[in-house]
């Protein structure tokens, strides 16, 4: 029989192991404050258009660079998980030094210049819905892995998209659709009544990006598919991974991920989804997120 602290020591440690066994490997809670062991690599899942990137400057905020680089030097993991087509990535992939990435929701996962996966939506359908919505008036946009493109332009919501993420306009391409593989497809639409056309889709995944989008996709899962892919090739596991977001096509990562992190200026559901609510990305609340993670 062991010394009595000794056993009260083990005790101890039986009881905070079955603690964090419930949890599943999730966190740590001291207090009302969040803690994550520095030594255990994480990958960290971030969205970048209102996580990383502030909507108001069209800018990377310095502490949320500075949170970047600091999870880099302590061994972490980063991966970008945006709704933008590879072809809209390239300048701000350099510019935070990122190698993997998923892009178009989930539909297109590249690991340093590889591409692990890439869901396109079957062209019969890319017309059929182009054909809806023209009839419509509806203006439509197409992403492949190299190329933004429209086929015509009738209405000005292209350039307030456009503007709203400070990305270029889509480049006009009569036919592009026919000739292209399409991840994605951008509905223009100010009205949030989207879904009565998304109801005769059932094959498709319709979520509002901002005020003048909806992005359309095949359905079969988000982001959180990248995040599965990349699991499977590179062989972390599920508790080691963390996730922040901002909108409506951030919750099933949230989700998905050991730890979800919502911004404050993420949208209600999010947040009712995640285990942290931060503060604004123009407050520095992915610096903050990190720091309460104790990561940085």
């Amino acid at each position: 029989m062991g010394e009595p602290g000794q056993v009260g020591n083990e005790a101890a440690l039986s009881l905070l192991s079955m603690w964090v066994g419930m949890l599943g490997g999730r966190l740590f809670k001291y207090g009302k404050g969040i803690y994550m062991p520095k030594k255990t690599p994480k990958w960290i899942f971030f969205d970048l258009d209102g996580t990383v990137i502030d909507h108001t400057t069209h800018t990377v905020p310095q502490k949320t660079r500075k949170a970047l680089e600091l999870l880099r030097e302590n061994g972490h993991h980063l991966v970008m998980a945006t709704g933008r087509s590879p072809a809209l990535l390239g300048d701000v992939l350099r510019d935070l030094n990122i190698e993997t990435f998923i892009a178009v929701n989930g539909r297109y996962v590249c690991h340093k210049g590889e591409v692990l996966y890439e869901n396109n939506i079957p062209a019969s359908l890319v017309k059929e819905l182009s054909d809806d919505l023209r009839q419509r008036g509806i203006d439509v946009a197409y992403l492949s892995a190299h190329q933004y493109a429209i086929a015509e332009k009738n209405t000005d919501l292209p350039k307030r998209f456009s503007e709203y993420f400070n990305l270029p306009e889509p480049t006009t391409v009569p036919n592009f659709h026919l000739q292209n593989n399409v991840l994605q497809m951008v509905m223009f639409n100010e009205s949030d009544d989207y879904e009565n056309i998304a109801s005769k889709y059932p094959a498709l995944e319709f979520i509002a990006s901002c005020p003048y989008g909806v992005d359309i996709n095949h359905r079969g899962g988000m982001k959180e598919t990248g995040m599965k892919v990349l699991a499977k090739h590179l062989g972390f596991l599920r508790e080691h991974t963390v996730a922040i977001g901002d909108g409506f096509n951030d919750i099933s990562l949230i989700r998905e991920a050991g730890i979800g992190i919502a911004m404050g200026n993420a949208c209600k559901p999010l947040k009712e989804a995640s285990d942290i609510v931060t503060s604004r990305v123009e407050d520095n609340g992915f610096y903050e997120a990190f720091v309460k993670l104790n990561m940085l």
